[in-house]
């Protein structure tokens, strides 16, 4: 009887195990989080729950993030743009916005701005736009803003539209420049424009096309700009181009805005540059800008600088400049000073005498 408890009783374990261990596997099937949910790819969307963006980054809300990238198009952040009511801040923004604009992007804001309500956020708009275009398709950018200059007298988006394509392609805007139907006036200004910005990127390159191409700018001429635009980043390299130009009065203006460039930079480093040039006319005009620059600080030192010179109209038409600006400040101080610098006697005699007639004359120096 015992014997056949013990089996029975063990017997009845082994199927409890038994048991509990199937009961126990079905539980676990039924709790995983594969057994009834289909796993989904890296990456993908899962109805609207998380999302995971190409930089690897989580995102939530599905739908949502759609209508965020939808907000991000070049249309809504012009809008966005032009409800800014500062308008460095407006128009900055208006330029961020159209800097990755593709062209079809581009058509669809000119459509937009076209007809709206005449406005300096309009104005403001369109000139970003044209700009944009011209950088896209100079060629059909410049013709649209063409007929609009000839429709409306106002030339302002034709140079929109031509600095854009400036920035892509300075050699031929400033062809097609040259060969546009418009004024005189307007083709300097547009070209000076065009080589301002191409110097301001690449003054190597425009110095070169400027070498082999006479363009009209105005105001200084081609080589003085150049010299202004470079000289502000590299002085050194800019002077060291001004001094191969050819001699003559365009090297004279390059060089003499160069060194107005350099002292704004650094005064010491511009005067060791011009002590170290040979005597002559190149030397002369650049002791001259030199002083101009230094009189603004101590006119004693500019006059010394300005005794250095040797050619003589040189030399007093810059003591003059120099002279007078004391005259305003110090009219007393001023005469002592020029009577003490190191200046010739006749040249000194000269400035007095320039002085008193131009008192008489009721032309003070107040």
């Amino acid at each position: 009887m015992s014997g056949t408890f013990r089996k029975t009783g063990w017997l009845s374990w082994v199927l409890t195990v038994v048991a509990a261990m199937a009961l126990g596997f079905g539980i676990g099937r039924l709790s995983s989080p594969e057994s009834n949910v289909e796993k989904e790819p890296s990456g993908a969307v899962s109805s609207g729950r998380i999302i995971k963006n190409d930089s690897g980054d989580v995102d939530r809300g599905g739908s949502e993030s759609v209508a965020i990238q939808n907000q991000d198009s070049t249309g809504d952040q012009l809008r966005r743009a032009l409800a800014l009511a500062d308008p460095k801040l407006r128009n900055r923004e208006l330029e961020n916005s159209l800097s990755r604009a593709s062209l079809e992007d581009v058509r669809k804001a000119l459509e937009w701005a076209e007809v709206l309500p005449e406005s300096a956020g309009k104005r403001a708009a369109m000139a970003r736009i044209m700009e944009r275009w011209g950088q896209l398709d100079g060629a059909n950018a410049v013709a649209y803003a063409e007929k609009l200059f000839a429709e409306t007298g106002n030339p302002d988006l034709l140079k929109d539209a031509m600095r854009g394509w400036g920035q892509t392609d300075p050699i031929a805007s400033l062809q097609n420049t040259q060969s546009m139907g418009v004024s005189d006036g307007l083709r300097r200004d547009i070209t000076r424009d065009l080589m301002r910005d191409w110097a301001d990127r690449n003054p190597q390159a425009a110095a070169a096309f400027a070498a082999s191409n006479l363009l009209e700018v105005g105001r200084g001429g081609l080589t003085s700009l150049i010299a202004d635009r470079w000289s502000k980043q590299d002085p050194q390299a800019a002077a060291n181009w001004a001094m191969s130009l050819p001699a003559g009065k365009e090297q004279l203006r390059a060089l003499d805005q160069l060194v107005q460039n350099w002292c704004d930079l650094n005064l010491q480093s511009a005067a060791d540059f011009v002590s170290r040039q040979q005597a002559g006319i190149n030397r002369d005009t650049m002791v001259g800008a030199l002083a101009r620059e230094v009189a603004k600080q101590d006119p004693a030192s500019a006059l010394k600088w300005v005794a250095t010179i040797q050619d003589g109209g040189v030399q007093e038409s810059t003591a003059w400049s120099i002279y007078q600006r004391a005259l305003r400040r110090d009219p007393e101080g001023a005469q002592s000073m020029l009577q003490s610098s190191q200046l010739s006697n006749a040249v000194k005699q000269s400035l007095f005498e320039r002085a008193a007639s131009k008192s008489n004359r009721g032309g003070g120096f107040q």
